[in-house]
């Protein structure tokens, strides 16, 4: 029995066709290679997995019941029938594929740890101020602070970039000093336009003038002015992924530009998507409310919460029930629902800076499952090919793809 047997028992299982034997049998599989069972997206995985132990429960006590009008010695005795001839068939696929094997290991020995916390501000004047990765976020108001409180400090001895030397008080090292408020908003007192980013491989929270908390995926910036005391509107402009929590003011809308669409919302929680390599702009509303207009004009759109907007140069169209997994990033999980390989592998490339090479391969074949954001690049891999029909290879910060034969 090939691996592409084994993709096809979790697409039956996908669709409510497995029977019991079959279902037992995918929990065995996977905690055999996995050492435990993962977690499948909608949770039906565990829920699945409680109910067959329970069973296993009650025969162990000498409670026997039926299942579907099969007694439950047949079901575990099937169940461990099927088991056997999987196993065998993983045995002897790996016998006859040893590159299988091969691979595994040149994965884990060329691994990638994932992305990490880190970013920028970039002030008017182009001077650049890397963050510490060792803190949670920053505020920005008057000066410049990280989320603990701690002061945002950076060396002067270059006129174009900073680095950061961690949080010093006053009687720090010379060349070491945190930011002026003449450098957040000029010395004529007018707002600066600053820059918050993150490069491939970084996350990074962000707290706006006005409150409003931002935080940032891999690869993505937001443009916002360094005080919105003196403005009719909260705009700003986003390029790449961010989720928002918009601290209210009924007097000044919050405006989120992007690729396609101009978001108004007055206090609310949503998502954003808007990466230049991506075919659309992806909108999720978790709470409140929000009004999406096309950058084109002709087309709008109000989300309500568990609603997603897709923006793309013909207009916006809503999905229901999607928002809660575009948020995935922001919980340090990777979520695939029926997702084309070529777009989930566009985040692993972002998330591990890595460079993604196919050869042979469908890339608009779909994939469900999860992961932690937080494993090794040859473990989100691995538990993708386990799926059956693609495998990888690491070689230094390329990832190849290919089809298994």
């Amino acid at each position: 029995m090939k691996l592409k047997d084994i993709s096809e028992l979790i697409k039956k299982y996908n669709r409510g066709e497995a029977s019991e034997a079959e279902e037992a049998l995918i929990i065995e599989w996977y905690e055999r290679i996995e050492g435990g069972a993962p977690r499948f997206a909608s949770g039906e995985f565990e829920r699945l997995k409680t109910r067959v132990s329970q069973q296993l429960m009650k025969h162990r006590s000498g409670k026997l019941p039926s299942v579907r009008g099969i007694s439950l010695w047949r079901y575990i005795a099937v169940a461990a029938s099927v088991i056997v001839v999987f196993s065998a068939g993983i045995w002897f696929y790996t016998l006859r594929h040893p590159d299988t094997e091969t691979s595994s290991a040149q994965a884990a020995v060329n691994d990638i740890a994932p992305g990490k916390k880190g970013a920028t501000i970039t002030l008017a004047d182009g001077k650049v101020i890397a963050l510490s990765g060792a803190k949670n976020g920053v505020v920005i108001g008057g000066a410049v602070k990280y989320s603990d409180g701690s002061t945002v400090r950076y060396s002067s001895g270059t006129s174009s970039s900073g680095s950061l030397k961690g949080s010093q008080n006053s009687s720090g090292p010379v060349g070491v000093r945190s930011l002026t408020p003449t450098e957040l908003q000029g010395a004529d007192g007018k707002a600066q336009i600053l820059t918050a980013g993150t490069a491939k491989g970084q996350t990074y929270q962000f707290t706006l003038p006005d409150g409003t908390k931002v935080w940032l995926n891999a690869a993505s910036s937001l443009k916002f002015p360094s005080s919105f005391s003196k403005l009719s509107a909260r705009a700003v402009e986003l390029s790449g992924e961010g989720y928002f929590e918009v601290f209210k003011d009924k007097s000044r809308p919050f405006i989120v530009k992007s690729t396609d669409q101009r978001v108004e919302v007055f206090g609310t929680h949503f998502n954003i998507n808007s990466y230049t390599d991506e075919p659309v702009t992806k909108t999720s509303l978790l709470e409140g409310s929000v009004g999406i207009e096309s950058a084109r004009g002709g087309s709008s759109a109000r989300l309500k919460p568990g609603q997603q907007a897709i923006s793309t140069h013909d207009g916006i169209k809503l999905i229901e029930g999607m928002a809660t997994d575009a948020v995935d990033w922001k919980n340090g999980e990777f979520i695939f629902n029926d997702e084309p390989l070529e777009s989930i592998m566009r985040k692993v490339a972002r998330w591990y800076d890595v460079e993604i090479i196919y050869k042979g391969i469908d890339r608009k074949e779909t994939f469900g499952g999860s992961i932690s954001r937080f494993e090794n690049v040859s473990k989100v891999l691995e538990n993708l090919q386990l799926t059956g029909g693609i495998q990888f290879k690491i070689e230094g910060r390329k990832v190849i793809v290919t089809s298994q034969e």
